[in-house]
């Protein structure tokens, strides 16, 4: 629902006292009969099961209650974080286990970042004004092309879905792979028809065997000052439109294979279209490896969640200058 799903132990150990002596009732009323009604332990375990539905359905209710009340004195601006954070796969990354060895681990400082970002908490430590000349804030931070932050956060993300899907089995998996000339091919003036065009990343077998599936990554800020008035699931159509204009006929035309757009927010949510490719990938890896779908599901979202959250969070804090070369462009190691 957008929160951190902390609860106040002062309000909620009220409830779960009240759901606790509810579910275990058909196990008290057998103990103080012993058994004189003719009550049974598997009488007792479907009893019990069916009050704790109830107590989860209940809280599930005030939940959501208590969400309404929340989003009815928010802000604009919270009620588009909690909009955002209550995508699939943008809060991933608060359940996963600070694992090392997958990458899984934040800093202090990266923690309290990106719980500022996750709600649009003001940040009052960073430079006021941004390398490019403009008025710096954590918006601006995550969309200035000064410093090439946006470029490394792509090549990050597509070299993470590459790995993926080499994970799955597919192959061959290559990315930043040429496209076939177009010449003789009349495509609308959308289309990408240079020369010199490239997929994110190229593989086979993804959805049939042995047919080349070509996918392009494109992330965007949710909360850049031109789409403040554009609801989310809107912001994921018109980018994944924009990318089907652009490749999506030459790839069926010229390549001969299938074209899926993988759109991202920084936020961690992400376009429909992306929800079907980790689906089959999923599928793909618990097929390969004998894994369970949601814990496979679970790694994957969490895999990608932190591969943006970790961009991201350096673009916030990046160093943005305009690089000046301060080397020749060709340099003599044996003079020096």
């Amino acid at each position: 629902m957008g929160g951190l799903a902390i609860e106040d132990p002062t309000e909620a150990a009220k409830h779960q006292y009240s759901s606790s002596r509810f579910i275990n009732t058909p196990l008290v009323e057998l103990i103080l009969s012993d058994g004189s009604e003719g009550g049974t332990i598997a009488n007792v375990e479907s009893c019990a099961a069916k009050n704790k539905k109830e107590c989860e359905e209940a809280a599930q209710e005030r939940a959501e209650l208590e969400l309404k009340s929340i989003v009815s004195e928010a802000d604009d601006r919270l009620k588009r974080a909690l909009e955002l954070n209550s995508e699939q796969g943008s809060s991933s990354w608060l359940s996963a286990r600070p694992l090392k060895h997958l990458d899984h681990e934040l800093n202090q400082r990266e923690f309290v970042d990106a719980i500022r970002l996750r709600y649009g908490f003001h940040f009052s430590d960073l430079p006021s004004k941004c390398g490019c000349g403009a008025d710096n804030n954590a918006d601006h931070a995550l969309i200035c092309k000064v410093g090439g932050f946006d470029i490394w956060r792509h090549d990050h993300l597509r070299d993470t879905m590459a790995e993926l899907f080499r994970y799955a089995g597919l192959k061959p998996v290559n990315t930043e792979q040429l496209l076939l000339p177009c010449e003789g091919h009349t495509f609308p003036v959308s289309a990408n028809t240079r020369d010199d065009a490239r997929m994110d990343i190229v593989c086979r077998g993804l959805w049939r065997d042995m047919e080349a599936s070509y996918l392009d990554v494109r992330v965007f800020h949710p909360n850049a000052p031109s789409y403040q008035k554009t609801s989310i699931a809107q912001l994921h159509r018109t980018h994944q439109n924009q990318k089907k204009m652009a490749y999506l006929r030459r790839v069926l035309n010229v390549e001969q294979g299938s074209f899926t757009p993988l759109v991202f927010a920084t936020s961690g949510g992400f376009a429909p279209e992306v929800k079907r490719v980790l689906e089959c990938v999923g599928h793909k890896i618990c097929s390969k490896h004998q894994e369970g779908l949601s814990e496979t599901m679970s790694f994957i979202r969490q895999k990608l969640r932190f591969s943006l959250l970790r961009s991201t969070l350096v673009a916030l804090r990046g160093t943005k200058r305009r690089c000046i070369p301060f080397m020749p462009s060709e340099v003599d190691f044996r003079l020096t």
